[in-house]
């Protein structure tokens, strides 16, 4: 049993470059958000303005980034919008019942340095846990 030959098509090139310029959009948010949180921390910026800045451009950069996938999703064939959706679909629920159980835990006092950081590390791990078993599923 050899390789396919398999040429590639215009909606496989596609389907590529909207997925690396999501990864590119995923990559400059993620520096935004970090660039912002460590100026902080580490007080490289002082003045309230420069954390308003940063904040906002964080979120104007996140907005792109969701108008980009929204973007993609429209141009996705059934199949690779089912994927996607039904990970949404899972991970959205995943991260409910997992940020719930945070809740209880911190309120209980079983976690007592509670970060914000750990819900959202739990959101993105679901999402990419549940679009590999969705690729897995539909393969």
């Amino acid at each position: 049993m050899g390789c396919e030959n398999r040429e590639v098509g215009s909606y496989d090139r596609r389907s590529i470059r909207d997925q690396l310029l999501l990864v590119l959009w995923i990559f400059v948010w993620m520096a935004t958000l970090t660039i912002a949180d460590k100026a902080h921390l580490h007080g490289w910026w002082v003045s309230d303005w420069a954390g308003v800045a940063g904040i906002l451009l964080n979120v104007t950069v996140g907005l792109g980034m969701v108008g980009f996938f929204m973007h993609m999703l429209k141009r996705m064939d059934d199949l690779q919008r089912k994927i996607q959706l039904d990970a949404l679909s899972l991970s959205l629920g995943i991260s409910l019942v997992g940020c719930s159980a945070y809740m209880l835990a911190v309120t209980w006092g079983f976690i007592v340095d509670e970060e914000v950081s750990d819900m959202f590390m739990l959101m993105c791990l679901s999402y990419a846990a549940s679009a590999m078993f969705m690729v897995w599923r539909y393969r």
